[in-house]
């Protein structure tokens, strides 16, 4: 049986062992290496004391003369007495195999303890050991071909991702772009196209190519088909004045370049010679004014627009009611007068109205300013059909509901008076 030196020589050995094979760190082993060889250095007190309870036991059971003599009287008496010693040793014994039994128990959980630490700190590095290794030597382990398969796969995946928002987008693109069916009363349920999972068109505004009249056939139905014609070519000129504040040209030439798609066009300024000669030649009231040659009659759209425009010798001359003309060229012009033209018992001509009082007080009676209703005489010679409206200086007209500075602004493009810096109330009543 090993002694508790050998044991705790054992353990340090074993430790050892451990910090050998990387089961525990270095902290760790000195640690434990300190408590067993602070044991080690102690002096082996339970070896002594089972020495020393031994030698008292030995001393104390060899008997005395009397004693021997006694016992010998005692046997042979056949009387089975015991003398005071032996009572008083019968009395003791229990309780020194109790202290040894406690001092070898003692030791034994004290070895088991220090055991057990031992194994707890192994198991604690092994498991730490085992938890670092794994994905390392799953990466030295796994070879440069599976590598370049799940890379390979990888981009693939990012592929399809890419080709389905592709596609996404297009198909929400072409919803987008060819209007939606509610909106333009069409109410026809849009079959599915073969090819691209969508109708060709379902009105000619979804058939554009440069150039061409495009027509839808069989408008939202599954044979739906786009023809493209090829339009006739014809000359616009645009006749127009730079100081005009409200001469703007876009939203009629965007109509006229849907319904005409190849117009070659020019624009001629009103001041210069060719454009007094356009205005003469056309019989130009106001601008700005759109003139075309005679190749109109001949576009594939001109009879639904035919009544927009009135004949001349030289073409076609869009109406000023259609053209929007604002700048009547013919008008004497007449410094500091604003017209409003109103439309009796209308709402929106009674708002004009009454933003226009702050204007009016704050010019304090430097605006020659008139009111006319929708039937006088002026308003047949300008040819306003929309109310309210107002003509600044004779010569330029704005149209709608119009807020207080609004008003202002657009009369001080052609009248310099002090209160122009005025700043006056820019929402509507």
């Amino acid at each position: 049986m090993l002694t508790e030196k050998e044991k705790l020589e054992e353990e340090l050995k074993l430790l050892r062992e451990s910090l050998e094979l990387n089961v525990i760190t270095k902290e760790e082993f000195e640690s434990v290496k300190q408590r067993i060889e602070a044991k080690l250095n102690k002096p082996d007190t339970l070896e002594q004391k089972k020495e020393e309870t031994k030698v008292e036991e030995e001393v104390k059971e060899e008997p005395k003369p009397e004693d021997k003599k006694e016992e010998e009287k005692i046997e042979i008496e056949g009387v089975e007495l015991k003398t005071a010693e032996e009572k008083e040793q019968i009395k003791e014994e229990p309780v020194k195999e109790e202290v040894k039994r406690g001092e070898e128990e003692s030791a034994k959980k004290t070895e088991a303890g220090e055991q057990k630490k031992i194994e707890e700190v192994k198991e604690e590095a092994e498991e730490k050991a085992t938890e670092e290794k794994p994905a390392e030597e799953a990466e030295e382990e796994k070879p440069p071909e599976s590598i370049f398969e799940e890379e390979k796969k990888t981009n693939k995946k990012i592929f399809a991702y890419i080709a389905i928002i592709l596609i996404l987008g297009f198909v929400s693109g072409y919803f987008f772009f060819s209007g939606n069916s509610d909106s333009t009363g069409d109410s026809v349920n849009r079959p599915i196209n073969k090819d691209l999972g969508l109708i060709a068109c379902s009105s000619d505004d979804d058939c554009v190519k440069e150039g061409c009249i495009g027509i839808c056939n069989n408008p939202g139905e599954e044979n739906a088909e786009c023809e493209y014609i090829k339009d006739v070519e014809v000359k616009l000129v645009v006749l127009n004045d730079k100081n005009c504040f409200n001469c703007d040209t876009g939203r009629i030439l965007s109509i006229l370049n849907a319904f005409f798609p190849n117009i070659e066009m020019e624009n001629v300024d009103f001041e210069a010679e060719e454009g007094r000669e356009f205005a003469e030649n056309f019989d130009i009231t106001a601008l700005p004014a759109y003139m075309f040659n005679s190749s109109l009659s001949e576009t594939h759209n001109y009879y639904k627009l035919f009544n927009a425009f009135d004949k001349v010798d030289s073409g076609y001359v869009m109406k000023n009611t259609v053209a929007n003309s604002n700048y009547y060229i013919e008008r004497e012009e007449t410094p500091n007068k604003l017209d409003l033209f109103v439309k009796q018992d209308q709402t929106a001509s009674a708002k004009a109205e009454e933003n226009l009082q702050e204007f009016l007080e704050a010019f304090n009676g430097k605006v020659n300013f008139e009111t006319h209703n929708a039937d006088a005489q002026i308003v047949r010679e300008l040819g306003i059909n929309t109310f309210p409206a107002f003509l600044v200086n004779n010569k330029i007209k704005f149209g709608g509901v119009q807020s207080a500075d609004k008003v202002k602004d657009n009369f001080c493009r052609m009248n310099e008076l002090d209160e122009c810096s005025l700043e006056l109330a820019k929402s509507l009543v």
